[in-house]
């Protein structure tokens, strides 16, 4: 199975980065997509026409690896709620109406309904911030992903999971963590 891990994390030697290539480690046709490598050169959105938006070098490049992949891993750090910025910039560009989706006259087509798709995130806060019916903050990351990123281009939910209280983690819980995978 050919898995697609898409990364979000400046920092090289980062927990985020640790949980990447501890994937491809155990999994030979797996590779990892590093939103901050130099090789997709991620600009952000910049168009006056949607529908004339252009499909650049790296967004392709993206988007055929997805279209190869039989599974889409998200691996990132929450920030303020939610993915990095550069991530979202990445779904906004790549994950676009005749790539992921098309609109019909009655509703919606979903074109990535052949994908899996997990999420394995990591935090600083409590879990309870960002799990199921969250009382401190009402952001539910899988519900986000699973029922609405997810959904609308027809990928199914394989897996999600968040390591929280990173900071406060034991070497032992990483390392723990990285054998569950």
């Amino acid at each position: 199975m050919k898995k697609i891990i898409i990364t979000a994390a400046p920092n090289k030697s980062s927990f985020t980065h640790a949980i990447a290539n501890s994937i491809v480690s155990k999994n030979s046709d797996a590779e990892i997509i590093d939103l901050y490598s130099d090789e997709y050169n991620l600009t952000f959105l910049d168009f006056q026409n949607k529908r004339e938006m252009e499909i650049t070098t790296w967004i392709k490049k993206i988007q055929d690896k997805i279209k190869e992949s039989d599974e889409i891993i998200f691996v990132f750090p929450v920030w303020w709620g939610n993915m990095p910025a550069i991530m979202k910039n990445m779904f906004d560009s790549v994950f676009v109406s005749g790539f992921a989706f098309e609109y019909w006259p009655e509703w919606k087509k979903d074109l990535l309904i052949d994908k899996k798709g997990s999420v394995i995130a990591t935090c600083d806060a409590p879990a309870d911030i960002y799990l199921e019916n969250s009382d401190w903050t009402g952001i539910n990351l899988k519900t986000y992903f699973e029922k609405s990123l997810f959904w609308f281009c027809g990928i199914k939910m394989n897996d999600f999971k968040l390591f929280w209280e990173l900071r406060a983690s034991s070497l032992d819980d990483r390392e723990n963590f990285l054998k569950s995978l």
